[in-house]
């Protein structure tokens, strides 16, 4: 959404204002709304300019030493998204399938949370930052209003590679004159299957909302950044794509998904008219291909996304690009709220998205109700209802397809039950798993549930869970980030996830990863009747090294009267424990022998591979000498099958086996459960060392295999003589101490009992 900011360019504090937000039944338009795509909307693509380059390298050059200064107050505007009908098909759960509700969720959480740390803070962003990164093959990249910055993955250390205002960023794009624009609403996505990194983003001519604006994009030629990154920068503007339309009218709050063909960015219009006046929504469809070289530019529109049936609104608000990694995908999607029904999405449907788009027309799936939002108390709030935090609305946050199943979040008030439909007290986090997306389907609730906190009566000093997005791994978790508040606590960034066993609707118990004791009272938003702004998205990725390792990115207060944005690593359960082999004996010099490895799991813990394209595989280690181990297959989370090959000479004895997923956790063995046999289990001295308290002998040892430490003062000498103690090697090796060498001469050697 829009935000206040003060240009790097300029010494004049700007005003930037908050998205348009609807009373949908209750506000009568001024803007002509268009009417819905029909069964054969087959819109022109448009073609626009060829793309900019700069390299990574010119675009620091040009903005160092740029800081952005402290943020004015902003324009708010008090329609809201809150007044809506009932669907009759809508249930009034918190929970579906309804079994649902009375299924007890597992304690703790699924996912651990590893590396995290505060990416930045108010000083270098804006009210609201419009919080959003994503994690790449190194980096994780944060683009917020004014801020772009690359991170160094393992440590969480800003790498020093991209640090940059967006302004100064999208410069070269952005409608002339460049001094009277300002950028906003940034969205950031890596995409495993071109390896780019794709930034978009929205530009405010005249700095007030009220003139047709301009799309902006940026791609990477490669997935690591460096300095000698080359970003090819595109624009178009709204209302001049084909079909045109939209004109004198403003684009806000563009969303953004990415699939194998095309880019897809929903934006909500307004009419320059006057602030405030909702016309309706458009979804673009950016050919992939056209964006990946030089260009030109390839976009499609498809306009009147909501419009008007017997005097009420219905379609797409806020249509949310769906992102989808299945490289065979040859459809895309656009989904969103009602705007005028409570329990109510609708799925536009994208055919041919990297050719000429065509689209059947909208599909209606009814979810378990919804309702409005309501704004979030916190602690230490001294500007009464006004300084309470904006709840935004309704409308969907992320969308993510995942084996033909859709997630998607939204924002939702509640009662101490979970429902929407008594006196809201709190707010949660809304999620959905929806079945039956591809054309030919009928799109249904596969599960759905509520993120929010239960308590005996319905008072309003619980703690609110909002702004959640939702991300799935290639493992089937689910895991979820989100702000945390309420009367008696302060702003944090909390996660919460499931696994893919756990009971459907059923979320765990959620976890705050910041600890925040300070107050959130900044003079420069003393806020409204909605509260001060917060948010207005964040985003939950998936680590394309592993598709198991996720990341979320939250907004958090971080110290008086300032906000951090705060990046979390969230580890899936480590491997299953292997506890068998089948066969479970190898004979020395066996070649490519397939042996199955049985692991178990009691919380979520097993084996993953996320097959070819990562960088990371399952990988699995055995003790000893000898053994060598290739072409690894994963069959389920508790099997895995490994190929064995010996040397004609590796030890005899039990080994134990480690088994590494992709996102390096390990799990080993608590006995040798692959037994060599036939093979030299002759001890090989490795060490000797002479020291104060006397000999110690290392040797090549097998584990748990018996031996005994023997000596004689010259090779003369008829027999050998064993120092007391047989010992029982523990690992690979074993060792003895002879104290009782002193100042003689002896020779020594070790022998295998059993």
């Amino acid at each position: 959404m829009l935000r206040p900011v003060k240009t790097v360019r300029t010494d004049t504090y700007v005003r930037r204002f908050r998205a348009f937000r609807i009373a949908a039944v209750l506000v009568f338009l001024t803007y002509p709304l268009f009417a819905q795509p029909s069964d054969s909307s087959a819109p022109a693509p448009w073609t626009g300019d060829v793309g900019i380059r700069r390299s990574n390298r010119d675009l620091m050059d040009r903005t160092a030493g740029e800081r952005v200064s402290a943020h004015p107050p902003h324009g708010h505007f008090t329609l809201d998204f809150q007044s809506v009908l009932p669907n009759p098909d809508a249930p009034n759960v918190a929970t579906w399938p309804p079994e649902a509700a009375a299924a007890l969720p597992v304690a703790g959480s699924p996912q651990s949370i590893a590396l995290n740390f505060t990416a930045a803070t108010l000083a270098e962003s804006a009210f609201p930052p419009d919080t959003m990164g994503a994690a790449g093959p190194t980096q994780f990249i944060i683009a917020l209003n004014n801020r772009i910055r690359s991170f160094n993955k393992k440590t969480g250390v800003a790498d020093g590679v991209l640090n940059i205002d967006t302004d100064a960023f999208f410069q070269s794009v952005m409608t002339p004159p460049v001094s009277n624009n300002f950028t906003s609403d940034p969205r950031i996505r890596y995409d495993r299957l071109s390896g780019r990194w794709f930034i978009t983003i929205i530009d405010v001519p005249g700095r007030a909302g009220d003139q047709p604006n301009r799309v902006l994009l940026a791609v990477s030629d490669g997935g690591v950044i460096t300095s000698n990154t080359v970003w090819t920068f595109f624009f178009f503007r709204h209302d001049t794509v084909m079909p045109t339309g939209d004109g004198n009218a403003f684009a806000d709050y563009p969303t953004l998904g990415i699939d194998a063909n095309a880019l897809y960015i929903g934006v909500n219009i307004f009419s320059a008219r006057g602030h405030g006046s909702f016309a309706s929504t458009t979804g673009f469809v950016v050919r992939k291909s056209s964006v990946l070289g030089n260009g030109p530019i390839v976009v499609t529109a498809f306009r009147g996304l909501v419009s008007k049936t017997q005097g009420v609104l219905t379609g797409l608000y806020t249509p949310q690009g769906v992102d989808n990694y299945d490289p065979a995908a040859t459809e895309g999607y656009f989904i969103g709220v009602d705007p005028s029904f409570s329990g109510r999405l609708h799925l536009l449907r994208i055919l041919n998205p990297g050719g000429n788009p065509t689209t059947t027309g909208r599909v209606q799936i009814n979810v378990p109700a919804t309702g409005g939002t309501i704004s979030v108390p916190h602690l230490g709030n001294t500007g009464g209802s006004a300084g309470n935090l904006d709840g935004l609305d309704r409308r969907l946050i992320a969308a993510h397809l995942r084996n033909g199943r859709l997630w998607t979040t939204a924002n939702i008030a509640v009662d101490n039950t979970g429902v929407p439909s008594g006196v809201d007290t709190r707010n949660g986090v809304r999620w959905y798993e929806l079945q039956g997306i591809a054309s030919g389907q009928t799109p249904s609730v596969v599960q759905s549930g509520t993120v929010f906190q239960p308590s005996a009566s319905n008072d309003t000093l619980q703690r609110h869970y909002w702004m959640g997005s939702i991300m799935v791994s290639g493992q089937g978790h689910a895991a979820m980030g989100f702000s945390v508040a309420g009367a008696n606590e302060g702003i944090n960034g909390g996660t919460v996830g499931r696994l893919a066993s756990d009971a459907p609707g059923t979320m765990r118990t959620p976890v705050l990863y910041t600890a925040s004791s300070t107050a959130y009272n900044p003079p420069q938003d003393p806020g409204s009747a909605e509260g001060r702004r917060w948010g207005d998205y964040t985003y939950t990725s998936l680590d394309p090294s592993d598709d198991m390792t996720m990341w979320t990115i939250q907004q958090f207060c971080d110290a008086t009267d300032s906000y951090g944005v705060r990046v979390a690593k969230l580890l899936a359960p480590p491997p299953a424990v292997p506890v068998s082999c089948n066969p479970a004996s190898v004979a020395a010099g066996a070649s490519n022998v397939a042996v199955i490895v049985t692991g178990t799991t009691t919380n979520g813990e097993g084996f993953f591979d996320p097959g070819a394209g990562f960088s990371n595989h399952l990988a699995v280690a055995v003790s000893g000498t000898g053994v060598s181990i290739t072409n690894i297959q994963y069959i389920d989370p508790t099997h895995l099958t490994m190929n064995v090959s010996l040397s004609a000479n590796a030890p005899s004895g039990a080994r134990t086996l480690t088994v590494t997923n992709p996102d390096g956790q390990s799990a080993s063995s608590a006995t040798g459960i692959l037994t060599v046999t036939g093979g030299n289990n002759a001890p090989t001295i490795e060490s000797i060392q002479i020291g104060p308290s006397g000999v110690t002998i290392v040797w090549q040892a097998v584990p748990g295999g018996v031996y005994r430490l023997q000596y004689k003062s010259s090779f003369a000498d008829a027999d050998w003589s064993e120092l007391p103690g047989a010992i029982v090697a523990s690992g690979d090796t074993a060792s003895a101490t002879d104290v009782t060498v002193g100042d003689s001469q002896r020779f020594y050697r070790v022998a295998m009992v059993r």
